[in-house]
This record gives C-alpha cells, sequence and structure tokens, in this order.
C-alpha cells in the first residue's frame, strides 16, 4: 500500500525519464498554460472558473491553477502519476 500525504492522498513516484519527457511536452510556457485551462474544460469536468495565482514557495515564486470542475479520486489521481 503507498503511503498517504498529510491531506490523504496516495504517494506516488516517477521515472526521471518521465519527467524529461513531460517537461518538453510543453516548449512555450503559454502552451502548458493552455493545456491546464483546456483540461478544466473536458468533458466530465465542467470547470466554470479557474483561477491563477502567485504564491512564494520557500522564497520561489510560483503559478498556481485551481479550478471548480469535478476533480479526480485520490485513486484515479494515483494512477495518473503512477
Amino acid at each position: 500500500m503507498a503511503r498517504l500525504s498529510e491531506h490523504g492522498i496516495r504517494l506516488s513516484s516517477m521515472s526521471p525519464s518521465f519527467l524529461n519527457s513531460n517537461s518538453t511536452s510543453h516548449t512555450w510556457p503559454f502552451s502548458a498554460v493552455s493545456e491546464l485551462i483546456d483540461n478544466a474544460s473536458d468533458p466530465g469536468v465542467s470547470a466554470k472558473q479557474i483561477w491563477i495565482d502567485v504564491v512564494d514557495e520557500d522564497g520561489q515564486l510560483c503559478l498556481t491553477f485551481t479550478d471548480n470542475g469535478s476533480g479526480m479520486t485520490p485513486n484515479k489521481l494515483h494512477k495518473m502519476l503512477r
């Protein structure tokens, strides 16, 4: 059984080759942003609002993307990240 995060989501691990191939799929920053927005409007997700914020994580500025769509079950999230 996988370990759980502090929020009860099963933790997954990825191989470095997946991270490398995933990082090269969007060679332009706006294509990655477009993909996140497109995912929020996928059938079955039905997000009506999307919030894009800037947060400071240990001195590093990060963009966060949040929507009010149906989301994923913890099991589906674990399978996607596996």
